[in-house]
């Protein structure tokens, strides 16, 4: 055959329409030889460049996609610490910091009646903690952290001593801040966690009980697997994306920037430990530990661990004077939750435990906490 210019020009144009001649050959043509739009390649948030330095921090990110409160609207996702947080020896100064009751009233939401949910900071008037700049506290102290496997969780930090440390513990030249995870956050996380089969001994939603978490070293540290498209869809990761979170139920207990005055606990700061199960209708659905679909809460039967009301002498117990003194005198409570070490209680092990004992000035060996960032915007 006799190649001439009209014979390649008639090759290419048959070529075009298959897959471009030359050049770019991801460009697509319609039936006409009329360039088309190619389907973009998706770039996960993962792959992003903030993304990597998250991972590199030893964060993974936590898929959304579904309302976790209850109020109409679809979470997004956010970033969390793979483990709990590492104490490094570098100290944070405490000149400059600011005051106790600036602290708390921006970094902690007060869970509000009214509307069920942690969205409420405390009142600019309010004389329950001090204005006293940080650095007059006694005992006040936190040092920079590291969110990798390897060394002891973090614990005998207050909530307020964490919130600092966290601050000043940022990933590097990533985009989103880190803190301690809220409320909502952490009920993303069960919520996700609970209705993975992958978490159940019997790999079958609610049949038996969760593993807490799958055993992963010798020490019997465990973890568990988070999905994405098991409660809904998250477009900023695969629909088959899974990742691992390590020690939520067993290890420390962990500070979350929730805040229930005393007033509001669920038993009136009474009846002590309770389970899921026997608290009443004024405790908001979206915060039990419920599996989709389904009416009743999961019990500590179940691995979900059990809801502790704390104390009713006066208050609940701050380590800290940043109300003034210092034992059952603070009027609100940190919720603290997972873990199995706090109280020294096997029946408070569990991904949905809660305990309402602690103020923000409370430090206890048994109360450790992770990193997380805000919501990342649709």
């Amino acid at each position: 055959m006799r190649v001439t210019k009209e014979s390649i020009a008639a090759a290419c144009f048959t070529a075009v329409l298959l897959a471009g001649c030359g050049g770019d050959r991801s460009t697509l043509y319609d039936s006409e030889g009329k360039k088309s739009s190619a389907p973009a390649t998706p770039v996960w948030i993962y792959q992003t460049e903030d993304g990597k330095k998250m991972i590199d921090g030893n964060f993974v990110y936590i898929p959304g996609g579904f309302d976790v409160d209850d109020d109409g609207i679809n979470e997004s996702g956010f970033w969390l610490a793979k483990f709990e947080a590492k104490e490094s020896n570098v100290t944070i100064p405490t000149a400059g910091l600011g005051n106790v009751d600036s602290l708390i009233r921006n970094h902690f939401l007060i869970y509000n009646r009214a509307s069920r949910r942690f969205d409420t900071q405390l009142p600019e008037n309010s004389t329950i903690y001090q204005a006293k700049p940080v650095s007059e506290i006694l005992g006040f102290q936190a040092k920079t952290l590291s969110f990798g496997p390897d060394g002891n969780a973090t614990g005998s930090y207050s909530a307020i001593e964490a919130i600092v440390a966290l601050e000043h513990s940022q990933i590097d030249g990533a985009k989103w801040h880190i803190s301690l995870p809220t409320e909502k956050q952490w009920m993303q996380v069960e919520k996700l966690i609970i209705n993975n089969k992958e978490n159940w001994i019997s790999q079958k939603l609610g049949d038996g009980a969760l593993y807490r978490g799958v055993r992963y070293d010798a020490s019997d540290r465990r973890y568990f697997v988070v999905q994405n498209g098991i409660l809904g869809k998250d477009p900023n990761v695969p629909d088959d994306y899974a990742v691992r979170l390590y020690d939520l139920s067993g290890n420390l207990a962990e500070w979350t920037r929730g805040m229930v005055a005393i007033d509001d606990r669920f038993l009136g700061g009474n009846s002590g430990e309770v389970e899921y199960t026997h608290l009443g209708a004024e405790t908001p659905k979206w915060w039990l530990p419920i599996i989709q679909g389904e009416i009743f809460p999961l019990s500590s039967v179940n691995g979900v661990g059990k809801y502790y009301d704390g104390s009713n002498l006066g208050g609940t117990s701050d380590t800290l004077n940043i109300t003034g003194s210092t034992g059952f005198v603070d009027g609100y409570a940190v919720v603290a939750r997972g873990g199995s070490r706090a109280r020294g209680d096997k029946t408070l092990t569990g991904i949905g435990a809660v305990k309402l004992e602690y103020g923000p000035g409370f430090k206890d060996p048994s109360i450790g906490f992770r990193g997380a960032s805000a919501y990342v915007e649709k």
